[in-house]
């Protein structure tokens, strides 16, 4: 009986645990998929709905404000009873993000009669409700839930438009205006995007390929000072990239200085005021780049490849392989786990990068790359929610597709390059 009871103690201990983990994973996944859900959201409303009302309410019908005219302008025709559609009245024109839904009320502004001094009249302010009349221009004007409206004299009248501000029940709306808008409208955010590409693809590419032949080195090759110098390698790991600013900016300003002093001397560069070499560009974010991703590169490659088959690279050396031969045939397709999940690491930092491509990127207007471009839109674009959003969104979709196209080999390499070691 004792030993029964410890095994359903022992069970139910289990399953808790596990309910537990799993309690606590969907917590994770809701804290990091409820943000992209609220920025998707909001991009996709019109730029009234993402003022007035939060995400949430977006799939709900809201009730928003809008002033639409009785009629046009140009319309002077006498008349005794007009009828229309608010409906129709507030889509005029429109080509996305129609109104639809539910006339709640009218807010009715004008002069009545002062029940206290007939002699005079007073301001009021009140809500008129679906099929109660109101006095608009001395005609009656009646409207119904469904947004049908009369208006109707006594006698023939060329009455003119009257605006009113009618609440509305309104159903939802989405459309993709705020992405036109920011990706063929507005050509900073399309600059910002190749920028973004020009600075990613080489800063990814050339550390991966630099470390991949460190790599090797450190785990199949002699040579005096090997351990100790990956042990310094894998120590730059810790230095901040804030406290290597400095000599970097330095470095940078004194490179450009001198190939300003040689492009001044080799050519006649002076007569057209083209001498100045920038300290800033896409150049300067490469090799930085590349700097501060080599040593979490070579180390994270270097505890891979030295797991793999000794026997295997053995054979090869037997067989009259180089180490040029052996790596090219043997350790790249073998460590592309390791290869695709420091890609993917490099990738998300470099494009999500802003403080280095604040300090050391190009400052000029056309080369800012995407995260600079998003600060700056705080300013351009202030209250405007949708293409705030729309922007983020935009910054957020390249590197998910890099990271779902190469999450097969996100765990296994990570893994691999953390546990194993020789």
């Amino acid at each position: 009986m004792h030993g029964a009871c410890d095994v359903n103690k022992k069970s139910l201990g289990i399953d808790m645990t596990r309910t537990l983990k799993h309690v606590v994973l969907a917590f994770i996944v809701f804290i990091w998929v409820l943000p992209f859900f609220a920025l998707v959201t909001t991009s996709l409303r019109s730029e009234t709905a993402s003022k007035t009302s939060g995400f949430w309410t977006a799939f709900t019908p809201t009730e928003l404000g809008h002033r639409f005219g009785t009629h046009d302008k140009g319309d002077t025709e006498p008349f005794i009873s007009m009828s229309g559609n608010i409906f129709e009245r507030l889509n005029e024109g429109k080509d996305s993000f129609e109104i639809e839904g539910d006339v709640k009320s009218i807010l009715f502004k004008g002069r009545v009669p002062d029940p206290d001094n007939p002699e005079k009249t007073k301001l009021i302010r009140q809500l008129i409700y679906a099929g109660e009349p109101m006095d608009v221009r001395g005609g009656e004007f009646v409207f119904q839930s469904s947004g049908d409206f009369t208006w109707t004299f006594a006698e023939a009248t060329a009455a003119k438009p009257k605006n009113l501000d009618a609440f509305i029940n309104q159903n939802p709306v989405f459309g993709p205006d705020a992405y036109i808008e920011v990706l063929f409208e507005n050509k900073n955010v399309p600059n910002a995007l190749i920028s973004s590409f020009i600075v990613t693809i080489p800063a990814t590419i050339i550390p991966i390929t630099i470390a991949a032949f460190a790599a090797y080195a450190f785990a199949w090759m002699r040579f005096p000072g090997r351990d100790w110098l990956f042990v310094l390698v894998v120590s730059l790991m810790v230095v901040p990239t804030q406290l290597a600013f400095l000599p970097v900016l330095q470095g940078f300003s004194g490179i450009a200085s001198w190939a300003t002093s040689l492009n001044a001397w080799m050519t006649d560069c002076e007569a057209t005021k083209t001498c100045q070499v920038a300290s800033k560009s896409f150049a300067s974010l490469w090799v930085t780049h590349t700097a501060f991703g080599l040593p979490l590169a070579i180390y994270l490659l270097r505890n891979y490849i030295v797991g793999l088959p000794k026997e295997l690279l053995e054979s090869a050396r037997i067989d009259g392989a180089s180490h040029l031969q052996i790596f090219t045939r043997l350790i790249i397709p073998l460590s592309v786990p390791a290869l695709a999940s420091f890609s993917i690491f490099q990738f998300l930092w470099v494009w999500n990068d802003l403080i280095v491509a604040l300090y050391i990127g190009p400052a000029d207007s056309t080369d800012l790359v995407f995260p600079i471009r998003l600060q700056k839109q705080l300013g351009t674009f202030k209250d405007q929610l949708h293409l705030l959003n729309a922007s983020a969104v935009i910054s957020i979709i390249v590197p998910l597709i890099v990271f779902l196209s190469m999450q097969r080999y996100f765990i296994r390499g990570l893994l691999a390059g953390s546990v194993k070691g020789g």
